[in-house]
């Protein structure tokens, strides 16, 4: 089998990453890095509902105002993302193995929620008056950055 290398995805709405997660899950993958699909999903509602809810913690304000601030807007410009340290409390608790349904439908019905959040994003823990539309393109890039790891199957010929 050929070597697989990480996809590049770059999705502008919820129903794109959906629509990604569903056909993951139809055609099965192969992983390009440690996270199935059902630990990517944990990960996914984590932040999701972290925004949407709140993360309980905030970084120093400095770090929100400037190096965080930057670092987010060129992000949303370029929509590239690279890997970095995942926070403990946002790393996925399931083992590596077959994925779960119950949890890949959570990460929909979380997705479904985030397209529908009106805001306001409260103490956002790594930006000051983070807009809800740049935290959505955000999410759905963050979203790509991680599925992209997961490379479909192709069809049996």
């Amino acid at each position: 089998m050929a070597a697989t290398q990480k996809r590049t995805l770059d999705f502008h709405t919820g129903d794109e990453v959906i629509a990604e997660i569903q056909n993951l899950r139809s055609s099965g993958y192969t992983k390009t890095k440690n996270w199935n699909l059902t630990q990517v999903c944990e990960h996914l509602i984590a932040t999701m509902t972290g925004g949407m809810d709140g993360f309980g913690f905030r970084l120093p304000w400095i770090l929100r105002a400037t190096i965080i601030k930057w670092i987010f807007n060129r992000m949303l410009k370029t929509r590239k993302m690279s890997s970095g340290p995942t926070l403990d409390r946002l790393k996925p608790k399931s083992e590596p193995g077959s994925d779960d349904d119950a949890i890949i439908d959570d990460c929909i019905a979380t997705i479904e929620r985030a397209k529908a959040f009106a805001g306001p994003i409260e103490d956002y823990p790594f930006l000051n008056e983070l807009k809800v539309e740049d935290w959505q393109q955000f999410m759905w890039m963050h979203a790509g950055h991680h599925l992209g790891f997961l490379v479909p199957n192709e069809p049996a010929s």
